[in-house]
């Protein structure tokens, strides 16, 4: 209690003044703003460093993905420091222990979201290997990638023309095929998402078959557009300013439909998620700097299909200012300007906020992106700003553990009402339910949203 109480004061004073912010000055060149944000990165890391080593498939590739972006934009703000320097060696010793983690596992057993999220940290890591002069583990990681997408596509890539009202998307099942899941939008964003960073990957370097990755990129692309033009079903709900959110999974309820399964985990109504915004607008700024790929694989491959150069950046230009404004509007408290969690229990726990609590975590990494902020409310740079402070706030001083929250009641419960105005629904829920988490997946997963967060300060 005495935590948030501090938190209290603390946050009213960063929203009245300003002031706080200052620690994030984007002043160089050895100023003491800038310093105390090189300290504070460095201590977010050495106790990532303590935590990070922990036996759970998808929070590992999730939470190595941040630490990767958060490694990167280190290095570039400080390229020449000795402590940023031995960071960067410390992830490659990471990334060597990770790969041989990866092996062990029998990928039958594993689920199709966790191929997207371990896909696109290894495409990340061969980046950051390639910098550090390790080409052959770098490109492991690229075969990794790779590996990734083709059990993705396999095991859960659904390939008959049969589903309604939407055909094709991706299910969120396991490879072994006990059970189909559903298509949720977690596992489509991520296919979309690791199919368009490989076919730009291929622009690179050359990558045999690099055309199926376009194609899939497409066929993505389809799944969700079709999704959202069905305005009855809400998929992509709208509210008030032109604003947007993507629910967690789309759901249409007639005789016939193939998307009515309340499961795997269960579904709640009007339910959205953080880290599905912030893929999804990654993706779509992907799918704009693929117009001209995108372009010739249709005239190729769909020529019953029309594509219009113009018309497809208009409409993903388009759904990206939807989704910014509702990220700005619903997922930022007017109260503090903090980045939040959408307020339903289904996310909070008990039964799987050890999953959702990464979200806002993703959603920051992704909004940090130059080419991905540049398309959404300018003011998220400050909200990246203030949320990061007050991560920074919330920890634990005696060894810089962050936390799962870095907010106070008083201003979550304004929050969800402000939530409610605009969504038409929210939960009463404060605090996320992790007592049976397992206590070091918890500390690396909460870590790593720190990491993002901070990750996201840099590149700005």
């Amino acid at each position: 209690m005495k935590r948030r109480s501090f938190l209290r004061t603390t946050l009213a004073g960063t929203v009245a003044a300003g002031s706080g912010l200052t620690f994030f000055s984007g002043c160089r060149g050895g100023s003491s703003d800038d310093e105390r944000l090189r300290r504070q990165v460095t201590a977010a890391f050495r106790r990532f460093s303590e935590v990070w080593d922990f036996n759970d498939f998808w929070k590992r590739g999730n939470t190595m993905d941040a630490c990767l972006t958060f490694a990167g934009a280190a290095r570039t703000r400080w390229p020449g420091d000795a402590e940023i320097r031995k960071m960067q060696e410390k992830v490659t010793a990471m990334l060597r222990d990770d790969l041989a983690f990866f092996r062990r596992f029998d990928l039958s057993g594993l689920w199709a979201d966790d191929f997207g999220w371990w896909g696109l940290m290894a495409l990340n890591a061969r980046r950051h290997l390639l910098h550090e002069g390790e080409e052959t583990l770098a490109e492991e990681y690229l075969h990794l990638a790779g590996l990734c997408w083709e059990h993705k596509v396999k095991y859960a890539y659904d390939a008959t023309p049969d589903a309604r009202p939407v055909p094709h998307g991706c299910r969120n099942g396991d490879a072994a095929g006990h059970d189909k899941g559903v298509k949720n939008t977690v596992t489509n964003v991520l296919l979309l998402l690791l199919s368009s960073r490989l076919y730009r990957t291929s622009l690179e370097t050359p990558l045999e078959g690099a055309d199926r990755y376009l194609d899939m990129t497409w066929r993505q692309w389809r799944w969700f557009e079709q999704w959202f033009a069905l305005e009855e079903y809400a998929y992509l709900k709208r509210f008030a300013g032109g604003a947007g959110l993507v629910q967690e999974r789309p759901m249409a309820f007639f005789e016939g439909s193939d998307y009515q399964d309340r499961g795997h985990p269960p579904w709640e109504e009007g339910w959205t998620w953080s880290g599905d915004q912030g893929m999804l607008v990654a993706a779509l700024t992907d799918l704009l700097l693929l117009r001209k790929p995108l372009q010739r694989l249709v005239q190729e491959r769909y020529p019953d299909e029309t594509f219009v150069a113009d018309t497809f950046s208009h409409d993903v230009e388009g759904y990206l200012r939807t989704l910014g404004r509702g990220i700005r509007q619903a997922l930022v408290a007017r109260a503090d300007g903090l980045l939040r969690e959408a307020p339903f229990t289904a996310s909070f726990g008990p039964r799987h906020g050890n999953d959702y609590v990464a979200g806002r975590g993703i959603l920051m990494r992704y909004l940090g992106d130059p080419q991905v902020r540049a398309r959404v409310p300018h003011e998220m740079k400050e909200v990246l700003h203030r949320t990061a402070r007050a991560i920074w706030t919330t920890r634990d001083t005696r060894n810089d553990q962050f936390t799962a929250e870095y907010t106070s009641p008083e201003n979550d419960r304004l929050y969800i009402q402000q939530f409610r105005d605009l969504w038409g629904k929210a939960d009463e829920v404060y605090r996320w339910e992790l007592k049976h988490m397992d206590e070091q997946q918890k500390l690396g997963v909460c870590q790593a949203i720190g990491l993002d967060a901070f990750g996201a300060v840099m590149r700005t």
